[in-house]
């Protein structure tokens, strides 16, 4: 276990809701140079299948310097941003996956997203029993998934609802440490992780070791959250969680969803949103679709070089969630 960061963090990534100022306090809009960039790239690499564009393939220096602005906001600026003013009817659906998956290129390495080993992944209501959280309509709260940076790229909304939302995790620790810092040690402490994908329930998908929810590594307070996860194994284990790190568990829950901390906005077609996965929780209201109004976006999650330092036990989950997926075939 990290000592415990007993300091207020301050960093733009600890923000509250009144510092952003609403949604468009992560917006960047495109700029005709960067469009015209983007447009020519998607030509150039009309002959390969999307997910084969390499950052070689997707390179200009007008991109390149957009996307070095879009990796210091991730890093070491408020860990989200949109950018804006892609006209999906005008690119096309196909043009539109080109462009976000080459952007992406520029920020790191796609890792699949299942055992089908899909890069691309597409959100939208899988007609599953169990289908996975980010394919359902229904509520996710604020946490986190595994790779170090995460997006979403609208295509098209529901008919009602799936209000996209951010929480800084770093906010939610300087609450924690302010009105219940007898809750730290337990979410320093953690808990192992299980990977659950729809059925799938193997032994090797639990972590070796507790999975920090709050680490500190060079000054520098990661979090990585999921209690369904978390709860997941400990049912696995036949090892009940403590009622210190329960409580712990739900008082964050309760702090991630306060409306100071809480950013709620739609991610309207065209807006393509990033954000670090280990400073920010994501989360989305339940949505309705409808015949004509059917709810997709693209995903990308992201592993990038020199990115934050973390603890070798947040890195192992990750390397371990890429091989668990890799390992499983697809049914």
């Amino acid at each position: 276990m990290t000592p415990i960061h007993d300091r207020h963090i301050v960093a733009p990534a600890a923000w509250r809701v009144a510092d952003i100022g609403g949604k468009q306090g992560l917006v960047r809009a495109l700029r005709d140079e960067e469009s015209a960039a983007i447009r020519e790239r998607i030509e150039a690499t009309r002959h390969l299948p999307v997910t084969t564009i390499s950052r070689a393939a997707f390179d200009h220096p007008t991109i390149r310097a957009l996307m070095a602005e879009v990796r210091a906001s991730l890093l070491d600026g408020r860990g989200a941003i949109v950018l804006q003013r892609f006209d999906v009817e005008r690119y096309g659906q196909e043009d539109y996956e080109r462009a976000y998956w080459g952007l992406g290129t520029h920020l790191g390495r796609a890792a699949s997203q299942s055992k089908h080993l899909d890069k691309l992944g597409y959100v939208e209501v899988a007609h599953s029993d169990t289908p996975r959280g980010y394919r359902s309509d229904r509520e996710l709260l604020p946490h986190t998934d595994f790779h170090e940076v995460m997006s979403l790229a609208s295509v098209r909304n529901a008919e009602s609802g799936g209000v996209s939302g951010l929480t800084s995790g770093l906010s939610v620790h300087n609450v924690i440490r302010e009105e219940r810092p007898d809750l730290l040690p337990a979410l320093y402490e953690g808990f192992n992780y299980a990977l659950v994908e729809g059925e799938v329930e193997l032994p090797h998908h639990i972590s070796e070791h507790k999975v920090p929810v709050f680490s500190e590594v060079d000054g520098q307070v990661s979090v990585m959250h999921n209690a369904f996860f978390i709860r997941t194994a400990a049912r696995r284990l036949d090892q009940p969680l403590t009622p210190l790190f329960e409580e712990a568990l739900d008082f964050f829950k309760q702090v991630s969803l306060r409306n100071d901390l809480l950013l709620r906005f739609m991610l309207e077609p065209g807006e393509m949103l990033f954000w670090h996965n280990f400073t920010q929780l994501h989360s989305k209201t339940e949505f309705r679709d409808s015949p004509r109004n059917k709810r997709r976006l693209l995903r990308l999650l992201l592993n990038i070089d020199h990115g934050r330092p973390v603890v070798p036990e947040l890195a192992a989950r990750v390397e371990q969630v890429d091989f668990d997926r890799a390992l499983e075939p697809a049914a």
